[in-house]
């Protein structure tokens, strides 16, 4: 790490102790009559603040027992129940579109109105809230970490890595925003910052999961992966129940062909209590890439109708289907597929999910240019290979995986088309991310399309 960004961490914790922040919302922070129930929000935030998500529901959820008209613990609460009671969460939300809200404090108020609006298919309203809000209270870390995200997950990562940089500025203790510009940092392919973001992340918080995770998903996507392997263990030690971690160990070993390694650590998740869902997604995962690495077509193929591609339940298992029916000339289930996910791209776009909306359409110019390649349409497989890049990142160890097996499905096509000098010089880029990967396609000889050179 470069000596500036540690002297940087250091001083912002110490700056942090006697931090009094301006311009800021006046009075209690939060509405409760309850001390108990403040407590309890007060380590929910805590909880969440580290990424324990089920810790924090347990906190919102006993905060709201001990007091129902505390709005933003029963918001919280109703926010993260959402997929394991759908319908509990749903009626906590129809409540709070009603609630009064006249007696919240104003930072209250305004996640509330902004919510409502979200909800209510309003967006402009929502942006609207957000900067009448900021522009009152400029410097409420609370509401300015929001408008970062809404800059990320929208695309405009110039602007969510100023405002994250602020966010510390003002408030060095937000440590978690040290994690967020990792990402972004990782997204466009800036590495050694990424890491170093991250391992100020973990300076500063040894103790959490999570900084170990983030490194560890860093190391997966270069191809360092018995510093991924170290890093995610000590997750794991820290917090035995960190579940994203046991999933990256998982796929690092499926990445590398180790399935019995994978299927090892799917076995100590399971008897260390991760959730069925999970369970189910790692063991569709094991088995898709261990069928695809042997490039078992017609076993893919076999199982079409499974639970584990149904729906896109596990992308991967669906891509991989695509593949095979391209691999051996089945066009009829290679454009279902295609056409299944153009239908939930769809809905995506209607839901204003602009982040898997980005996804599949990323997916989609992926699969085209699979179909498109092997069908001998080289010229139009190029672009809808680049396409799909266009819209893939680095970020997060699945999704940099994807974005570099998509890189190299075009290093194929380019010199299948004999573009030899063009196609050398993308797997160069793809081997100054992760030699590793470059090396194993290289070992295939470059034919996991099966496409004669040029």
């Amino acid at each position: 790490m470069k000596r500036g960004i540690w002297f940087a961490v250091a001083a912002g914790v110490v700056i942090a102790i006697g931090l009094t922040l301006l311009a800021l919302p006046r009075g209690p922070e939060w509405t409760t009559s309850s001390p108990e129930a403040l407590a309890e929000f007060e380590a929910g935030a805590e909880a969440q603040s580290k990424v324990y998500f089920k810790d924090a529901q347990k906190h919102f959820e006993r905060a709201y027992e001990l007091d129902p008209e505390f709005v933003i613990a029963k918001w919280r609460y109703a926010g993260l129940l959402h997929d394991e009671n759908p319908e509990l969460a749903e009626k906590f939300f129809d409540e709070l579109m009603a609630v009064d809200i006249s007696g919240l404090n104003p930072r209250e108020r305004f996640f509330i109105e902004r919510w409502r609006a979200n909800r209510d298919g309003r967006p402009e309203d929502a942006v609207r809230l957000l900067d009448e809000y900021l522009e009152r209270y400029p410097d409420d870390p609370q509401v300015l970490s929001q408008k970062a995200g809404v800059a990320w997950f929208g695309g405009d990562l110039e602007e969510a890595e100023r405002l994250y940089q602020h966010l510390l500025e003002i408030s060095p203790n937000r440590v978690a925003a040290y994690n967020s510009l990792g990402y972004i940092s990782m997204m466009q392919g800036r590495f050694t910052e990424s890491e170093e973001y991250f391992k100020s992340y973990r300076f500063i918080a040894p103790d959490q999961a999570n900084p170990h995770d983030s490194l560890g998903e860093l190391f997966i996507t270069v191809g360092r992966y018995d510093e991924a392997e170290e890093s995610l263990e000590r997750a794991i030690e820290i917090k035995p129940d960190f579940w994203a971690s046991y999933e990256h160990l998982a796929l690092m070993r499926m990445v590398t062909g180790e399935f019995d390694g994978a299927r090892e650590i799917i076995e100590r998740a399971r008897a260390a209590g991760m959730p069925d869902d999970a369970l189910f997604q790692l063991d569709c995962l094991a088995n898709y890439h261990e069928m695809k690495r042997s490039m078992a077509w017609r076993r893919i193929l076999d199982e079409r109708d499974s639970e584990c591609v149904k729906g896109f339940r596990v992308g991967f298992a669906a891509v991989a289907t695509h593949l095979a029916a391209s691999r051996v000339g089945d066009w009829e289930t290679a454009y279902a597929i295609e056409d299944e996910a153009a239908g939930m791209l769809l809905t995506f776009e209607r839901n204003g999910d602009d982040r898997t909306t980005l996804l599949f359409r990323s997916v989609i110019s992926h699969m085209q240019g699979v179909r498109l390649a092997i069908q001998g349409e080289l010229g139009v497989a190029e672009k809808r290979f680049g396409a799909a890049d266009d819209g893939l990142t680095y970020m997060e160890a699945g999704t940099g995986r994807s974005k570099l097996t998509n890189r190299l499905l075009l290093v194929e096509t380019l010199l299948a088309g004999g573009k030899d000098a063009d196609a050398h010089e993308l797997l160069a880029e793809v081997r100054s991310v992760n030699p590793a990967v470059a090396e194993d396609f290289e070992d295939s000889r470059f034919r996991v399309l099966g496409l004669d050179r040029g």
